[in-house]
């Protein structure tokens, strides 16, 4: 008997795991890296960011002094951002049957990597990122951008 409630109170407990670890149906990527402190501004609500973090569409990101953190989205595209940084993920969209892209980010300070994923290869008018006296659309598959305060 203790044997079949040992089995059901591990299965129960896998189970529970396995769903709190399941990101939110509009997730958009994942913290992949993280060093340091991170956190998203998501509405009105500030979370302290960790390996695994959902994004989602309209959050802001933000590193501290010393820390970065890499972001890897649903279409495989990735994105680092270095110390004292901020990043607003403004417009996702990655819907290859219906054939909607969409990848607008606004880079308000600090350091940025971008690689491109499946929207560069699929669509790659639709990617662009805003800076404070710029916006650059994205034709490649590589971009470092630097914006200071």
């Amino acid at each position: 008997m203790k044997t079949i409630i040992l089995g059901l109170f591990l299965s129960l407990f896998s189970a529970s795991l396995s769903f709190a670890s399941t990101p939110p149906l509009n997730s958009i990527g994942h913290i992949q890296t993280l060093k340091g402190t991170v956190s998203i501004q998501r509405g009105s609500d500030s979370l302290s960011a960790s390996i695994g973090t959902a994004v989602l569409r309209s959050d802001i990101i933000r590193t501290g002094t010393t820390s970065s953190a890499g972001i890897v989205m649903t279409d495989d595209s990735t994105l680092s951002l270095g110390p004292n940084s901020e990043l607003v993920l403004k417009d996702y969209m990655f819907n290859p049957k219906e054939g909607k892209f969409s990848f607008v980010t606004r880079m308000a300070k600090g350091t940025f990597s971008y690689i491109s994923g499946i929207i560069g290869k699929l669509a790659p008018d639709s990617i662009r990122i805003e800076m404070p006296e710029a916006t650059i659309a994205v034709r490649g598959t590589k971009l470092l951008v630097s914006v200071e305060e």
